[in-house]
Formats: structure tokens, sequence, C-alpha cells
């Protein structure tokens, strides 16, 4: 089968590869579409995760049954489903202490951007028949958001500002308007991004090279600030600037990917007196049965800007790096 994989760092090509074949509790996927994840070149860079050997990359996808492992039961060839990039035991500390994502003993799959990959059956969710497998690709995705707005502490009537209007930003856009949140800013460098984040429901959008973001939010907030403010663009500056766009018991949730070893410089006393929160999100742990049952209440196929076949992957890369596509899909 083709796949995309990893050689080394910098190092990509699009390569003749064994087909995975499936354990007794594992499940073959002939996989119908693969996100370009924002952290798929880091990984190609060698930073997130760290290089550790060859591999084929892909991380949120979907596809058709064809064949089922000997211990594997609810499930059927043929059948629609989207897929959790990797299991968990089940048995270690962290997964007994709601910490599933730190599992010891996580067992990541074969990798989505191929002709087949290989799952184990926790992994594996049936898509619903209202549900197209273009759609089922963002189910990953999704749930990291879901996880997200768990952290984030929107509540009804609530005020909510989001750097960054990739599809992270504007799926928790969604997902804080129907979590409640009344006044919502997004600030995005591109204007076509912002302009879907008007259209899926944004109060106030902001070019942040043009305009004062802060002033927007004061605006927006009677200067108060925001009761939360997310950070979607891995941006530095972004990630400061958060903290001071949050109201007093605000909260502030990194939900971007920052590399390793950088550092921003922060003001204890402003978090202190104004008794701000600071989260991150790291994956999805325990939301992807949620995730998938808002698939069809959420507005995704805008999101989906393109679709390139595996052989260009190359091209979907530079075309990530122009900033200008939501969601590139890989299609095997």
């Amino acid at each position: 089968m083709k796949a995309v994989v990893l050689k080394a760092p910098g190092v990509l090509e699009v390569e003749e590869v064994p087909e995975p074949q499936p354990g007794p509790d594992e499940i073959k996927v002939k996989i119908a579409y693969c996100g370009l994840c924002g952290t798929d070149p880091e990984s190609v860079a060698g930073h997130f995760p760290p290089f550790t050997g060859p591999s084929i990359l892909g991380h949120e996808s979907s596809g058709t049954i064809v064949e089922l492992g000997s211990n594997v039961a609810g499930y059927q060839v043929g059948q629609k489903v989207a897929c959790n990039f990797r299991s968990y035991c089940g048995g270690c500390y962290y997964c007994r202490n709601k910490m599933e994502h730190y599992c010891e003993n996580a067992i990541h799959a074969s990798g989505g951007m191929a002709e087949y990959a290989v799952y184990n059956q926790t992994a594996v969710y049936a898509l619903p028949d209202n549900v197209s497998l273009e759609m089922g690709a963002l189910l990953e995705p999704v749930s990291v958001a879901v996880h997200g707005i768990d952290k984030a502490n929107i509540h009804p009537g609530g005020s909510v500002a989001i750097f960054g209007a990739g599809p992270i930003g504007l799926l928790m856009l969604q997902l804080a308007i129907r979590s409640g949140a009344a006044k919502t800013l997004v600030s995005e460098l591109v204007a076509d991004k912002r302009k879907l984040a008007k259209e899926l429901g944004a109060d106030v959008t902001v070019d942040p090279l043009k305009e004062d973001v802060m002033e927007a939010g004061n605006q927006l907030t009677s200067s108060r600030g925001f009761d939360t403010v997310i950070e979607a663009t891995s941006n530095l500056e972004c990630a400061r600037q958060a903290i001071s766009m949050a109201a007093k018991c605000g909260t502030v949730l990194w939900a971007a990917v920052y590399r390793g070893g950088v550092e921003i410089a922060i003001q204890p006393f402003q978090i202190m007196v104004n008794e701000i929160s600071i989260h991150a999100n790291f994956v999805s742990p325990y939301t992807f049965p949620r995730a998938l049952e808002l698939l069809p209440k959420l507005q995704l196929k805008p999101l989906v800007t393109d679709i390139i076949p595996l052989k260009d992957i190359k091209k979907a890369f530079e075309l990530h790096e122009g900033g200008k596509p939501v969601k590139i899909l890989i299609q095997p």
C-alpha cells in the first residue's frame, strides 16, 4: 500500500509499505480521509514528538472497516468509522485516576496517511448515517476541542475571546457558543478565516496586524476583560497577551502546541491579584464519545477547505504552511 512515511527529520516521502494486519483485538480500516494537523509539521521537523525512527504520519482519520480481529465484537465489515490514533490500557495509575491521556502503556495506531491502518477496537467509533466520512475525519480535533471546553470554565452569559481561527479555534468558538457564551471575539490574521468566524457566530473579529485586540476586547466587555480567553495559535505573544485580556477571576486556556524549551514573561502579581486561572489542554481524554454525538450538530463542512491526494502530500504541507487553509484532508 502507499503511505506517507517520515523517514528522518525533514524527510517525508510517499512509499510502498506492507499493509498492516489486525491482531485479535484490532480492526483494519481502509482510510477515506486523514486530516493534516498543525502538529504534523512539528513532527516532520522532529520537534513534537521527538523523532525516534521512521513512521507513517496521520492521526485524524476516517474510513471503512475491511477486516476484524478474532476477538472483535460489535463491529461489521463495511461499517463507516472514525478513529482515535491511540488506545489506552485502562489499568495503569493514570488510566485509573482520570488521566488516560498519560497512560503508561498507550498503543499508537499504524498511521492514518495511508491506504490502510490498524486500530485497537477501543479506538474505533462507528459513524452515524448522517455523518459523512469527510466530516468523520474531524472527530479527533472535535474531541480535542471538547477537552479544551471542559477546562475553559465557560458559563451561560459569559464572554469568550479566542486567538486563532484555525480548526481548533473555530471548533471551540462553536462549542463556546453552545455552552452559553453571550459575547465572543476572535482574533485572526487571515481575512477568510475571520469571515468564517463571523459566519459561525463570533460577535467581533479582529485583524491583530491592523487593529488593537485589547481595545476591541475592552469595547465588547466594557473594559472588564473576558471570562475566558482561549489561545489557539501557538504564538507566544498571544499566549502572554491572553493573560492581560482575562477578567478578574477569569480563565486562560492555552489550547495550542508550543515548542519545547520556549518561555514567555508573565507577571505573577497580575495573576494573583486578579485570581486568573491558567490551564492547558493536551489531546482528548474520555471525550471521543461526546465528540461523536456532536458531529451532526456542529458546522464542520465549512472548516474543510482543501482535499489533497496522498501522492501530493508535499503540496499539502506547503499549502498548510501558507496559513490560508482551515483544515486540509488527505485522501489516499
